[in-house]
């Protein structure tokens, strides 16, 4: 009876001894994946920190780049003469896709379609070259209160006629008429039509020579890193256009840096930010690894018993079957 319980035994202990080592195996394995997890967040916290991003610099600090900034307001031109809204340095500066489509807001879009039809978009959402004896329409479209012939004059270099009748000029010119008065504002009304062509000629005339898209305008809408990051990647290009729409050879992302008209920057706040998601991962990591460490000690010690067990066992069933064959002799 005592051999076959000492058997029993030795039996139930070699069946836990190997599911102890097979828990120590599979917690072995699992650090092994830690330490890869850990080696994969060290490359990526790496990566981050190397991201750039494009800004410009207005009111003394650093701005994200954003279309607006680089494209215009669409219909809103009161910012262009307004000033109300930082704007470009360099009005030939373009922002174009990786095809060389220029990017269009909806409103840019709109004032195209209008003039040319709405078969000039196809369905996901690009469209062709068309003829830039076509652009002062669509400025006449965008821009309310603007005729196309006024475009088309300033566009020629020629000046607009424009005049509109006033009461009591006296407080303009200091004499006492009383009578309507018909003020020539020829000059102002050019000036203010010639700031808006500067602006918005150039982001016309670069989609008539080399088409349009308007696919990035959810993402642009919805994403404020879009741009900057779209730059920085590459799907997203910056370039100048000459007075024919051509774009200018080697104006890469770097050239528009050296010149100064924006900022390739990595930003402290987001340094910062990294740094703190960095160290709150890395904290999940280690305690992962801790816990498997007390796994593997306590399976360790439970194994060391159980083989001390063993011998012990194995020691008993070898007397039990000496003192059997003893007997025998």
């Amino acid at each position: 009876m005592g051999l076959a319980c000492s058997n029993i035994r030795l039996l139930t202990l070699t069946a836990r001894k190997a599911d102890c080592e097979y828990g120590i195996s599979i917690a072995s394995m699992r650090k092994m994946a830690i330490t890869r997890e850990q080696s994969a967040l060290a490359q990526e916290y790496n990566s981050k920190l190397q991201t750039k991003s494009i800004a410009y610099y207005d009111n003394g600090q650093y701005n994200k780049i954003n279309y607006n900034y680089l494209m215009g307001y669409g219909a809103n031109y009161t910012a262009i003469t307004g000033g109300t809204k930082p704007l470009k340095d360099e009005n030939s500066m373009i922002l174009t896709d990786y095809k060389g489509q220029v990017v269009l807001s909806a409103d840019y879009a709109n004032a195209i379609t209008a003039v040319l039809g709405s078969s000039a978009m196809d369905s996901q959402g690009r469209g062709g070259t068309f003829s830039t004896d076509q652009i002062p329409a669509m400025l006449a479209e965008l821009i309310p209160g603007y005729t196309e012939e006024q475009f088309k004059t300033v566009i020629d270099g020629d000046k607009v006629t424009s005049s509109y009748e006033a009461n009591g000029v006296q407080t303009i010119t200091g004499e006492s008429t009383g009578n309507s008065t018909t003020v020539d504002n020829s000059d102002t009304a050019t000036s203010l039509i010639q700031q808006l062509v500067d602006f918005y000629y150039p982001i016309f005339s670069a989609a008539a020579a080399n088409g349009w898209t308007t696919e990035y305008n959810n993402e642009i809408k919805n994403n404020d890193d879009y741009i900057s990051d779209g730059l920085v990647s590459g799907t997203l290009q910056l370039t100048t256009v000459n007075e024919d729409g051509n774009y200018d050879p080697d104006t890469s992302l770097t050239y528009f840096v050296t010149a100064g008209l924006v900022e390739s920057r990595t930003d402290s706040d987001m340094r910062e930010e990294i740094t703190a998601w960095y160290e709150a991962e890395k904290a999940a990591i280690s305690e992962k690894e801790d816990w498997l460490d007390i796994e593997i000690d306590n399976l360790s010690t439970e194994l060391e018993s159980i083989n001390t067990e063993i011998q012990s066992v194995k020691s008993l069933i070898d007397d039990a079957i000496s003192s059997v064959f003893d007997w025998g002799t």
